[in-house]
């Protein structure tokens, strides 16, 4: 139950994600730097110990969303472990190849449907992997502004309306800056309820919103706990980015 936000800039990018959560579950520990054997990952923690997004200072990122509508399709739901762990089982690799080495050999047995967003800023690809509870598949998209969308309601219908109030933010002269997605997504467009982006409903509404910033010296995550529409930014964490592998040339600006 999310929003995520894919936006490329001049050597970097910039990714948010709305976390959409039932309210009881209970308040997540807000990002943290975390050393994972040699590499530097950026990343808040659910009530659980996993996560729903992750940096590292490589520039690879991931943003795990439920994967709703193929539950209703048919696929059996004996859940014996929590999607929250998959980034952790990537997010200390230092390459694509080393991402799909790992994901093609990890066993997933018992864990729900998801759909599993990469950011690879050395090739300029954005991968996703979709998990059914039966087999793994991936596909990759263009580097280029992208949004995905999820709802235990109806994944299909919270990309269409959703989708619909994205469209019509792109025509703004702003689109692609910092300042046009955190209006994004603290966006009521057609209403509070449970398919705007920032979501309200009786027992489930956005809990935080997550916003990272690849630039070409660092990652960067700034955090907001609570509705994004109600809250300010509560903590930021940086790590120092690991230039090695990409080549970036010029420092990302800000429009």
């Amino acid at each position: 139950m999310c929003t995520l936000t894919f936006i490329p800039r001049n050597n970097g990018y910039y990714l948010a994600m709305n976390r959409d959560e039932r309210i009881a579950r209970g308040t997540a520990a807000p990002p943290a730097r975390i050393e994972l054997g040699n590499v530097s990952a950026l990343f808040p923690r659910d009530i659980e110990g996993g996560t729903w997004i992750a940096a590292n200072e490589l520039g690879l990122a991931f943003a795990l969303l439920n994967w709703n509508d193929v539950i209703r399709n048919g696929t059996k739901t004996v859940k014996t472990r929590t999607r929250g762990f998959v980034i952790q089982d990537v997010v200390d690799l230092r390459s694509l190849d080393q991402v799909q080495t790992r994901l093609n050999h990890l066993d997933l047995t018992g864990i729900l449907p998801f759909r599993l967003a990469g950011v690879f800023p050395a090739e300029k690809q954005l991968w996703e992997w979709r998990w059914d509870m039966s087999t793994l598949k991936a596909d990759t998209h263009s580097w280029d502004l992208r949004h995905w969308f999820s709802s235990s309601l109806s994944d299909e219908q919270a990309a269409l309306r959703r989708g619909r109030v994205c469209q019509a933010a792109w025509q703004d002269k702003r689109v692609g800056t910092l300042q046009w997605m955190r209006k994004l997504h603290r966006s009521h467009a057609g209403g509070a309820g449970p398919f705007s982006i920032c979501v309200h409903r009786k027992a489930v509404r956005t809990v935080s919103y997550a916003e990272f910033i690849c630039t070409r010296k660092n990652v960067r995550c700034l955090y907001f706990s609570g509705s994004p529409c109600r809250s300010r930014a509560t903590s930021l964490v940086t790590t120092r980015l690991d230039r090695s592998a990409l080549g970036f040339e010029t420092e990302l600006r800000d429009s």
